[in-house]
């Protein structure tokens, strides 16, 4: 038991810094879509017709737009993502000049009116949000550095919260050890409320805590990413496999666009308005059509993309993995590849739409709040019985 607290003082000591920014960085940043709603109300329309203008249409209107306020050869568009019922569409953009991404054109997509057009730089919603991930992720250093020392303090807080239970417990459960192991007493001094904020909200928080904890350290470091996937059964580096097309005649003259015949075909087997679907109009006689699809809005783990060849219009076929984005439906996947699709959103709190996502976002400020009490517990016992002596 000593060894237990040892290690779960000076581990503590040790990651506290870490803990406290990655935790409040991280509750902050969970609640990004939620602000967002308020900042910035181009994401949303009152027009909720069942009617959809098809991506060339869409995309005419987002090039009259840039070429009256751009030169025709500054930018590039690259896809359109069309939302669910009652949101705007937009066109991401970069600017051909400097290879970067410039942003987002929203657009009503029953009209193709333009509503707003989101320049990253002059966004202050974005920026904000940009500064609190650098945080989180990196703690405002360069990502080669701050990404392992993100990695390797979560490494540590898992060990720190492990034996924090074990101190917690109890040795004896009365009615006494009951009360404050489960119960902050309010009514006692500032020192013994400070314990219960520590004992007692950290074990309620224990779970989720881990389980944020567990899924962020994925982001850190590839062998710990090689050792979760072999844990699960599945191959250490996922399968993805890149689909091409044949050579095709560009001449070859259709009634439509290819990209619009495919929508239609996307159309028949996706509900539109309960779904989001993201097509590239990056493609060639090379290059096949991608769209991407997301049945479950607001979460990551059912996206998966369906490739076509743009001289043929036939559906390229592969049973190729990825992490984000593979080419088979969430459903379709083995149990420990769902496993794997599953960590993004167990780590921000999608999983469960917001309920869960006010969950993860208690948890982080929790979890921030650890340290602190932890330390000043640690200062009244190392010092403060000194100080009264004096005194």
């Amino acid at each position: 038991m000593q060894i237990i607290k040892w290690l779960h003082l000076w581990l503590g000591l040790f990651s506290g810094g870490i803990v406290f920014i990655v935790c409040l960085t991280g509750g902050i940043w969970v609640l990004r879509d939620e602000v967002a709603f308020f900042t910035e109300p181009f994401h949303w329309l009152n027009n909720t017709d069942v009617s959809y203008k098809n991506p060339t249409t869409l995309h005419e209107s987002a090039t009259r737009y840039l070429d009256s306020i751009e030169s025709p050869n500054n930018y590039k568009l690259h896809s359109l993502t069309y939302r669910e019922t009652g949101k705007s569409s937009y066109i991401d953009y970069s600017d051909t000049l400097n290879a970067i991404y410039v942003g987002y054109l929203h657009m009503d997509p029953h009209t193709g009116k333009i509503l707003y057009n989101y320049v990253f730089q002059e966004s202050a919603t974005h920026r904000f949000f940009e500064f609190i991930r650098s945080g989180h992720r990196f703690l405002w250093l360069p990502r080669q550095i701050g990404s392992p020392i993100v990695g390797a303090g979560c490494l540590v807080f898992l060990i720190v919260m492990v034996t924090g239970i074990f101190w917690w417990y109890p040795r004896k459960w009365t009615k006494s050890t009951r009360a404050k192991s489960f119960r902050i007493m309010w009514s006692a001094s500032w020192k013994r409320v400070n314990i219960d904020l520590h004992n007692v909200l950290g074990f309620y928080a224990f779970i989720f805590a881990f389980v944020l904890t567990y899924t962020g350290i994925y982001y850190s470091f590839q062998w710990y990413r090689e050792m979760h996937h072999s844990f699960v059964g599945e191959s250490r580096t996922p399968i993805w496999n890149e689909l091409s097309v044949n050579e095709f005649s560009v001449a070859k003259k259709r009634m439509e666009p290819p990209v619009d015949m495919i929508w239609e075909t996307i159309l028949n087997d996706v509900q539109i308005g309960k779904s989001e679907i993201t097509l590239s109009f990056l493609y060639d006689s090379t290059t096949p059509i991608q769209f991407t699809i997301n049945p479950y809005p607001g979460t990551y783990y059912g996206i998966y993309s369906r490739y076509f060849d743009p001289g043929t219009l036939t559906e390229l076929s592969s049973k190729g993995f990825s992490v984000r984005n593979g080419t088979l439906p969430f459903e379709k996947l083995t149990a420990g590849q769902k496993i794997i699709r599953l960590n993004s959103d167990l780590h921000v709190g999608t999983i469960g739409g917001l309920s869960t996502k006010i969950i993860a976002c208690i948890t982080c400020l929790i979890c921030a709040s650890l340290p602190v009490t932890g330390f000043i517990i640690w200062y009244n016992r190392k010092w403060g019985k000194k100080k009264r002596c004096k005194k």
